[in-house]
């Protein structure tokens, strides 16, 4: 049977960590080769160039002669944000399936500029969320079947339990900026835009409508290490929808301790008859005891807020 070849696009320290690896697991696929733009900075460059190695693939500099490969028909995009609309819409117009990462792009003008590519290649794309959990599918369900009455709202959060929480300095309050141009950080990333996509996309998901109108605050800190950039760790949305439910969502990272797991994610579905409320850690079971506390993991001074795998 003949496979499905597919371009990874990124490396390490992005999250082709785990998508390029389940491609490479998956028995319909073949990863062809590891790519990325030309004149790349030296780190991110040798980051891309460690994934295919791991991979055991080819490391290709330049998108041109990456779409260029035989037997490309897939492209898994995971550049930096800040160069992800012209990247995603080169591949659409090669006439290569995209998956992308999220969040989509930084701006309006980057995601309209893919979604009108990929309109007019008449490819497939589909960005990573988390609708094909089964628990939000149970909600989706839930929905369908009506089994809170005629749906009111939807809430959603997704938080996640890494980083060292109450380290920003006291009383600092963040002013949001309309206008956004920096993305890539090592030390830390713009949360609400980054966790926020899930929630948000679920939200949407669940309520089948369009944003009418969208309220959204990032104006206060947890880490000292989005305070020292000027970047919201935190945040949350208010949307009134064009079928009249109202959806809102949080986005960010509450630190480690804050949750068993990797992180609190959670739907809750409000309708006339009543609320239901689904997450990915039900049942469980609460367990208490006397043992120490738990201790940090060490730093990695590439990544102190622990986002790699690889490190």
């Amino acid at each position: 049977m003949a496979k499905y070849g597919v371009l990874l696009i990124g490396g390490n320290r992005t999250h082709l960590e785990g998508y390029g690896r389940s491609f490479a697991a998956d028995t319909r696929c073949k990863i062809v080769a590891v790519a990325d733009e030309e004149g790349l900075p030296e780190y991110r460059e040798g980051l891309n160039r460690l994934l295919a190695s791991e991979l055991g693939v080819p490391y290709v500099s330049g998108l041109d002669a990456a779409l260029k490969l035989r037997g490309v028909d897939v492209v898994c995009m995971c550049a930096d944000v800040e160069r992800r609309g012209r990247v995603a819409a080169k591949c659409a117009q090669a006439g290569k399936h995209v998956y992308l990462d999220k969040p989509l792009a930084g701006s309006v003008k980057d995601a309209r500029m893919i979604a009108e590519a990929v309109e007019k290649a008449g490819v497939h794309s589909q960005m990573f969320s988390n609708i094909h959990g089964p628990w939000e599918r149970a909600a989706k369900l839930a929905v369908r079947e009506g089994r809170a009455g005629r749906l009111l709202g939807v809430h959603s959060d997704m938080l996640m339990a890494k980083g060292r929480p109450g380290t920003a300095p006291p009383g600092l309050v963040r002013k949001e900026s309309p206008h956004v141009e920096n993305f890539t950080f090592v030390e830390a990333k713009r949360e609400l835009l980054d966790m926020g996509v899930y929630s948000v996309s679920t939200a949407l998901w669940l309520a089948g409508g369009r944003a009418k109108s969208v309220y959204a605050t990032t104006s206060n800190y947890f880490f000292a290490e989005h305070a020292k950039l000027d970047i919201e760790d935190f945040g949350t949305i208010t949307m009134e929808l064009d079928n009249g439910v109202v959806a809102t969502s949080t986005g960010g990272r509450i630190g480690w301790t804050s949750h068993p797991r990797a992180g609190f994610r959670r739907v809750i579905v409000a309708g006339t008859e009543g609320a239901l409320t689904f997450t990915d850690s039900d049942p469980h079971v609460k367990v208490f005891n006397d043992e120490p506390p738990f201790e940090m993991p060490l730093t990695h001074p590439s990544d102190p807020m622990a986002m790699w795998g690889s490190t």
